[in-house]
């Protein structure tokens, strides 16, 4: 019998929660969604340009997991990613509100609980800016652009100058009088 090698987990895992939140589980759900799977500081910069009343909530929740990992754990904070963000239904408070001919109508206040697991990450990949990726860009540009030069180069003079054609000012305007017409067709079939 083949002996199986089992991968122990051992990255730490810390869990925060919140409960009986006065805010239906549906709407929570739409601003948990946003930081699955994203570091805690990305999250964070996340949900404070976030305008809903659920961000502010879960702002709270993932600053108390990131207190957790640091004071019972001795976890850094820049390491850690959001592993899971879950959101349940609560209890749901029933209130009631009058209508026509003494009838009521029942308003069903939903509530919602949030839990997080937070995850170490063991290599953090050095974080490239955008600054950088757009430079790497224009430098892989540029080097594909240099042997199209060096062709356009080796074409005789006549026919690069037989590529290049201008339209005069009454062709141009005349093109777009043609496309208003098209798109503006009184009797157009569609």
């Amino acid at each position: 019998m083949a002996e199986k090698s089992v991968k122990q987990n051992t990255n730490k895992l810390v869990k925060a929660s919140a409960r009986y939140l006065h805010i239906s589980p549906r709407k929570m759900r739409l601003v948990t969604n946003l930081v699955k799977n994203r570091n805690v500081s990305d999250a964070l910069v996340q949900l404070q340009h976030l305008d809903k009343k659920a961000s502010g909530m879960v702002i709270k929740l993932l600053r108390s997991a990131v207190a957790n990992a640091k004071n019972n754990f001795s976890l850094d904070p820049e390491k850690l990613i959001v592993k899971s963000i879950t959101t349940d239904q609560g209890p749901v408070l029933k209130r009631y509100f009058p209508r026509a001919r003494g009838s009521a109508f029942i308003i069903r206040r939903k509530l919602c609980h949030v839990n997080v697991i937070l995850e170490e990450q063991r290599q953090v990949k050095p974080k490239s800016s955008r600054l950088a990726l757009f430079k790497q860009a224009e430098k892989q540009e540029a080097a594909e652009a240099e042997p199209k030069a060096a062709v356009q180069e080796k074409l005789p003079k006549e026919e690069a100058k037989k590529t290049k054609t201008f339209k005069t000012e009454e062709q141009a305007k005349q093109s777009r009088v043609q496309q208003k017409r098209r798109l503006f067709n009184r009797k157009g079939g569609e």
